[in-house]
């Protein structure tokens, strides 16, 4: 992989405010833009938000804190085919399918498949379903956090962990994955009305989601400074020098604490401290310095960026000039969507061969993204090349009528239930 980890993406359930029974489970790394993809406002979205009988849709719920955009289209999968997902044992599943299997003519391969064709499922099925995911051993030890934007959404979740797990206490999930409502949509409520004659209030809800990586540039910063000092760093726990390079090498985002470490030798501080019998990651710790408490993925996110993520970095400490100045989160964020515009187009491949469904089951997703985007190439040192005129083709007084284009494929991955 030669690209950071994405600063932000996630699963949504999105439900028609027209008919609350109309769900739809997708995956994205902007969801206020797909949101308004899927309402008709801006270019894009799926077909199956496309009927204006069912628009507006609002995002009922958001699962964030995936480590990657693969590890989110994973569970996005899972969680649109439950029925037949492998993350779910046979003898927990809720939903389940028919005998009889639906068979189809793949228009690529021209083959027939058979599948178990998707239950209908209502919002009680569904949010049962998300806890068996966040449960299951594939997912257990992400820093998943599922926050509620619809009231009436979380009185259902509520509502079925006080009836199916009264006897367990707590909501049945390990430590570190939080769920909740947002705080903002409680105290801010939709239909509120908003006072004229006033300033504009900052905003709430999904809109206040910060979807860049703002919150890593202090680490960042420290990290980088720490790093790039000439005398030679050496490793908190085994005492052996470091990569110069600072690869493998995480750093303690507190101020005062100059901690550095191996990778592999903070991983294993965290399982001895914590008695963590995990096979490989660890979830949290403390630093071997400062006895900070730590997070392992926020640590591991800021190596990414630093180590992986120049042009992210380069937009991150790019200095806002002119006499119109725009916040600086705002110049990242405007950053980070052109990029998640050029790299999202194809739909996963399992879910490109279930498009002709039944449309009212709207059991399926649509990866995030729309029309595919023409790029030039790079060269060798990440420079897009300047365009050489086409041969024959002349514009006005002579000049090139335009650069010619090179679209590139996408590098959408397929998803294994």
């Amino acid at each position: 992989m030669d690209k950071p980890i994405p600063a932000f993406y996630a699963c949504y359930l999105l439900r028609s405010t027209i008919r609350h029974a109309s769900l739809y489970v997708g995956s994205t790394p902007n969801p206020v833009r797909r949101l308004k993809q899927h309402n008709g406002e801006v270019k894009g979205g799926a077909v199956k938000t496309s009927r204006d009988s069912l628009r507006p849709w609002e995002m009922a719920l958001l699962v964030t804190g995936f480590p990657s955009k693969i590890a989110a289209l994973q569970f996005e999968w899972a969680w649109q085919n439950t029925h037949i997902t492998r993350h779910i044992s046979s003898t927990a599943r809720i939903s389940r399918t028919k005998q009889t299997s639906k068979s189809r003519i793949s228009p690529k391969t021209g083959r027939a498949r058979k599948r178990p064709p998707r239950p209908r499922l209502c919002l009680t099925d569904r949010l049962a379903n998300l806890h068996l995911l966040l449960g299951a051993r594939s997912f257990e030890r992400w820093p998943l956090r599922v926050t509620f934007y619809a009231e009436d959404v979380w009185r259902v979740w509520t509502r079925w962990i006080n009836q199916h797990l009264e006897h367990e206490g707590g909501n049945g999930l390990r430590d570190g994955i939080w769920v909740g409502l947002d705080a903002q949509t409680q105290a801010n409520p939709s239909d509120q009305q908003q006072e004229p004659n006033t300033n504009p209030p900052p905003p709430t809800g999904i809109p206040a989601l910060d979807i860049t990586h703002q919150s890593l540039k202090p680490h960042l910063a420290k990290s980088l400074a720490l790093l790039s000092s000439p005398s030679a760093k050496i490793c908190t726990l085994c005492a052996h020098p470091l990569p110069p390079s600072g690869a493998s090498t995480l750093v303690c985002p507190t101020s005062s604490c100059t901690s550095t470490t191996h990778l592999s030798c903070l991983a294993s501080h965290f399982h001895a401290t914590q008695h963590d019998t995990a096979p490989i990651l660890p979830t949290d710790g403390s630093c071997p310095s400062c006895a900070a408490p730590l997070e392992w993925h926020a640590l591991v996110r800021e190596l990414s960026l630093r180590m992986r993520g120049e042009k992210e970095m380069q937009a991150l400490f790019k200095p806002v000039r002119g006499k119109k100045r725009k916040g600086e989160s705002e110049v990242v964020a405007e950053q980070e969507e052109e990029e998640s515009e050029d790299e999202i187009g194809a739909k996963p491949l399992m879910e490109a061969e279930e498009e002709d469904d039944v449309w009212h089951l709207l059991s399926e997703s649509e990866s995030e993204g729309g029309d595919v985007v023409a790029a030039a190439p790079q060269d060798a040192v990440g420079k897009a090349p300047a365009f050489r005129k086409p041969r024959g083709v002349k514009g006005r007084k002579g000049k090139s009528s335009g650069p010619e284009v090179v679209v590139e494929d996408s590098d959408e991955a397929e998803i294994v239930a």
